[in-house]
Parts: C-alpha cells; sequence; structure tokens
C-alpha cells in the first residue's frame, strides 16, 4: 500500500484532486462473467445520518432500495451480528451496543429487511480486545512526549482533509467521489505512517486488512451466484476496499453515487 509523505498533505496538493475526479469510484465493469455478481459499496457516516438532511437515513434507506441487494454486507463482527438479529427477531429492536453505534444498521437495515427479503452477512474484525488495546495505545501515545512531532504531523494530515470535505462530510455524492477517497486515503495513511506499529491489529492497514478478508471470503463463497451485492461500511473505509475489489475479475464493480444521484 503507497504511503504519502506529509509533504504531501497541504492545500495545494487536493486542488489536483479535482482533475481525477471523474474517475471517482470504479466505472462498471465490461468483462463480467455471465455468472458473476455485481457489488457496491455505500459509505456510511453513522451518527451523522440523524443530524443530516442531505444524507439522512431516509435518503440511505432509498438509496438501498434503489440498488435492490440480495445480500448487504455489514459492519458487525459476526457475534455481535448474532446477538443483534436475536434481539430484533424476538424483541422487534436491536439492543447490541456495537450496532446502536450504527443507526444505518439499528434504524434502516434490519428493519428494511422484513419488506425487502435480502440476506446480511458480518463482515467486521473488530473485537473488544482490539478496541481496547488500541484505546490504551493511543492514551499512551498522546502522553509520550518524545511522540509530539507525530502528533503535529498527524493534526496537519487532519487539517488538510478536513479543508477538502469542510461543508461536504454529509454530501453523499462527494463521499461516493474520489477526492473524498484520496482525501481520507492521505489522512489516515498518514496516521498509519505515524503509528500504525504502535497500535498493532487496531492500526489503519491491519483492520482494514482484517475487515477485507472477512468481505474476500463472503465473496469467494457467493461467487458465480449472480448476485446484487452492496457492501455497507463507514465512509473512511470506503477507498481500501475499493482498491482490493478492483483486482477481483469475478464481479461486476459499480459506483454507489448512481443510487444517490436524483
Amino acid at each position: 500500500m503507497t504511503v504519502f509523505r506529509l509533504s504531501l498533505l497541504t492545500w495545494p496538493f487536493f486542488g489536483c484532486l479535482a482533475l481525477i475526479a471523474a474517475c471517482s469510484a470504479p466505472a462498471e465493469q465490461s468483462a463480467l462473467p455471465p455468472d458473476g455478481n455485481i457489488v457496491t459499496i455505500v459509505g456510511a457516516i453513522h451518527g451523522q445520518h440523524r443530524r443530516s438532511e442531505t444524507y439522512s437515513l431516509a435518503v440511505l434507506r432509498a438509496a438501498i432500495v434503489k440498488f435492490d441487494p440480495d445480500i448487504i454486507m455489514v459492519e458487525l463482527p459476526p457475534e455481535r451480528f448474532a446477538k443483534a438479529s436475536a434481539n430484533y427477531e424476538k424483541f422487534g429492536e436491536v439492543r447490541e451496543s456495537r450496532a446502536d453505534d450504527f443507526p444505518e444498521l439499528v434504524e434502516v437495515v434490519f428493519p428494511l429487511q422484513k419488506d425487502m427479503g435480502y440476506q446480511m452477512i458480518p463482515v467486521a474484525a473488530w473485537t473488544q480486545k482490539i478496541a481496547d488495546d488500541r484505546r490504551a495505545a493511543t492514551a499512551r501515545l498522546e502522553k509520550d512526549p518524545a511522540r509530539s512531532r507525530d502528533w503535529s504531523a498527524h493534526q496537519a494530515a487532519n487539517r488538510a482533509y478536513s479543508q477538502t470535505v469542510s461543508g461536504r462530510s454529509d454530501d453523499p455524492l462527494f463521499i461516493h467521489n474520489e477526492v473524498y477517497d484520496q482525501a481520507v486515503k492521505l489522512r489516515q495513511e498518514t496516521y498509519e505512517k505515524l503509528f500504525g506499529k504502535d497500535l498493532g491489529p487496531g492500526g489503519w492497514k491491519n483492520i482494514n486488512a482484517a475487515h477485507y478478508t472477512k468481505i474476500a471470503a463472503a465473496l469467494d463463497e457467493l461467487k458465480g451466484q449472480k448476485k446484487r451485492i452492496l457492501i455497507l461500511y463507514g465512509a473512511w473505509h470506503k477507498y481500501w476496499f475499493l482498491e482490493q475489489l478492483q483486482k477481483r475479475d469475478d464481479i461486476q464493480l459499480i459506483s454507489a453515487a448512481a443510487l444517490f444521484d436524483d
């Protein structure tokens, strides 16, 4: 995976990103096997869905209905998904702490399944231990005076990202666009370069690789079934997954932007 130097994380660089906006998200692949699956990735903004009119839960719901998936891969670990599913079946409510952080699941995907009949597959690799270890490592790093230059570099990357997404962080058309993906990539891969080794399994590269392993395994199981598959994940993860999915020759990978372009 390419790691960009901090010198690239300046505002003038982002002006150049407009030149590649036309390449936003992957175009439909033409050489799809006759029994291939159609795959798209929708980037969620979690709690911000509840505060946004532009990318509200109703807007997300309409996009899912428009895609008409057979399968939705969701950002939950298998054990938490099992609990959430059992609770929803029994009580009509998810009642699972991790899922509660994702209103796109609690208020859209679980309820909508009854009407649309799609299958849900959990594809998150987070565990409580990974989360706890990552939190503890971050706390140590923040207090370590020897890492102050690293934190300054990280903050500079944050500012560059914020300049690019300012006023558009809840615009679904912008979120499903190459400019957004590149801004996230520069921010997160700077973070990985500075702190990845310290964070271990919870580092950006490691956790995305673990998440994608589950996505890839699920796609392998579904190979040749002519399914419409929607991967719903936090929007920052989207670029990482797209880069891996573009290497597959057994799927038709399409941009989710068209789902929001009314």
